[in-house]
């Protein structure tokens, strides 16, 4: 004969809706880029994703519990890995997808954040470094191709140019500075013209 298995309890109350995370953790990311953690006030963040305040306390015992998921909510810019076939190309990449990285979100809410907190703040250790990543390695990759290819001779081309081009757009960043479009489009024709050709071989 055999034993009967004893029910399980069925939860109490609702399920989790996980589209509610979501909007909380995007809520919060947002007031963090427009003015720290001073303007993520959980009340702020419970406006402008548009659920109860205890609805974000059952998720998140502190706003620091939802500022380190809301950092982590998002991964960061990925460095352009394809080869574009010539050093113009891949150094256009590698600017443009760093002007893009600093117009994200969660770049805009590290900007407004992090300087802000002290060296002693609990926070930090949950936080990223830094929205930009391995540059320095990208501009070096695209210099050993355009090597490779024959387009620069071996040491000709200073990798220091094209990280004085990527510096110009942190530089802007840092300072709450736009990083729009046509920004990005004048300081590519600088890189190209006056950074890039000048090195390049015939």
């Amino acid at each position: 004969m055999e034993t009967a298995v004893p029910a399980l309890p069925r939860p109490v109350g609702r399920p989790r809706d996980p589209a509610l995370d979501v909007a909380i953790l995007a809520a919060a990311l947002e007031l963090l880029g427009e003015g720290g953690m001073e303007t993520c006030a959980l009340d702020a963040v419970a406006r402008r994703a548009g659920v109860g305040k205890a609805t974000i306390y059952r998720r998140w015992p502190s706003k620091d519990d939802l500022v380190r998921d809301a950092f982590g909510s998002t991964a960061p810019e990925l460095l352009p890995a394809e080869d574009q076939g010539s050093l113009v190309g891949d150094a256009v990449g590698v600017l443009a997808a760093l002007a893009a990285a600093l117009r994200a979100p969660r770049a805009r809410a590290w900007r407004r954040t992090v300087p802000a907190l002290g060296p002693d703040s609990p926070l930090l250790p949950g936080l990223p470094t830094g929205p930009v990543g391995d540059w320095t390695g990208a501009v070096d990759g695209v210099v050993a191709r355009a090597e490779q290819r024959g387009e620069v001779g071996p040491g000709t081309f200073p990798p220091l140019a094209l990280r004085a081009a990527c510096a110009v757009l942190v530089e802007r960043w840092l300072t709450g500075q736009d990083l729009d479009e046509a920004t990005e489009t004048a300081l590519l024709t600088e890189l190209q013209s006056v950074l890039l050709r000048p090195h390049l071989r015939g």
